[in-house]
């Protein structure tokens, strides 16, 4: 479970950059380094890159609490936590190749993650 929340924490830093890295040829990155900065010319891609990243803000420390609380407590959910990171992967690539513009295929990605951490939370509880 550790390696899976260490790897977790990368795939997060990841996250961070994508939006950047994804602009840059529209984007200079001094622009990016200065709350001032213009970065109204974002490609589409770092669009939805901003808006992956911001859902994954929304689960992640439920995520993280329910993971070291698991190592703490002696509970198996390594599988669980897998899902839901596999899961938060297949989101990111639903935002890079624009699978969102098709209805539903966004909130059932999401939901699922929800779920799973759900089931990560009912198991803490024994």
């Amino acid at each position: 479970m550790v390696d899976l929340i260490i790897f977790t924490g990368f795939f997060y830093i990841a996250h961070l950059f994508f939006t950047m890295s994804l602009s840059l040829h529209k984007v200079p990155f001094v622009n990016w380094t200065y709350s001032g900065g213009d970065i109204s010319s974002q490609s589409d891609i770092s669009k939805r890159m901003t808006l992956a990243s911001n859902n994954l803000r929304q689960s992640l420390p439920i995520f993280m609490v329910f993971s070291v609380l698991s190592i703490i407590l002696e509970i198996d959910n390594l599988f669980l936590a897998q899902c839901w990171l596999s899961l938060r992967i297949v989101y990111l690539l639903g935002a890079v190749t624009n699978l969102y513009q098709y209805k539903m295929i966004r909130p059932l990605i999401w939901l699922a993650s929800i779920i799973i951490l759900l089931c990560m939370g009912c198991n803490l509880l024994g």
